[in-house]
C-alpha cells in the first residue's frame, strides 16, 4: 500500500456513481490519461469479491472508471488463508456475466495469485477476528 501511494495511487478512494447509496471505497485508484483505473484485492469473504467486481463493472458502465482489476488467490492458496476468502474457483461460474460488461476501450480483469511453496517449518500467522491479517 505504501509503495502504491508513493507511486501516485490514491488509497481507499470512494467511487461516485451518483446513486442513492454509494458502494464501498476502492482499495487503490490510479488517475491515468484515459481516466481512473481501480485495483481491489481480496482479503474478505467471497461476497466481498462479488461486490468488488460489481462495483468496478458499474464504474465502467457509468464511465467513472476506465478499468478495474480484482486480485484473488487460487483455489490451492485458498487452503492456507482465512476460511471462505474470495478465490477464483468460486468466481468462475459468474465470469460469463462479467464478460458482457461493455468496457469500450477499458478493462475488467481478475488476476489470480499462487503461492511459491509450503513448509511446516515456517511459523503460522495468527488469525484475528477483525478481517485483517494481524498477528
Amino acid at each position: 500500500m505504501n509503495l502504491l501511494k508513493r507511486r501516485g495511487w490514491q488509497l481507499e478512494k470512494p467511487l461516485d456513481l451518483a446513486t442513492v447509496t454509494r458502494p464501498g471505497k476502492l482499495d487503490a485508484v490510479l488517475e491515468t490519461s484515459f481516466g481512473p483505473f481501480a485495483v481491489e484485492w481480496e482479503t474478505g469473504n467471497i461476497s466481498s469479491s462479488h461486490r468488488a467486481l460489481n462495483k468496478m463493472a458499474l464504474g465502467l458502465l457509468k464511465k467513472k472508471l476506465v478499468g478495474g482489476t480484482l486480485i484473488v488467490p487460487s483455489r490451492e492458496l485458498y487452503a492456507y488463508l482465512t476460511d471462505r476468502i474470495g478465490n477464483i474457483s468460486e468466481l468462475e461460474p459468474y465470469l460469463d456475466l462479467w464478460r458482457i460488461v461493455p468496457c469500450g476501450n477499458g478493462l475488467l480483469q481478475i488476476i489470480v495469485v499462487e503461492h511459491d511453496g509450503t513448509s511446516k517449518r515456517v511459523p503460522r500467522i495468527g488469525k484475528c477476528t477483525d478481517g485483517r491479517a494481524l498477528a
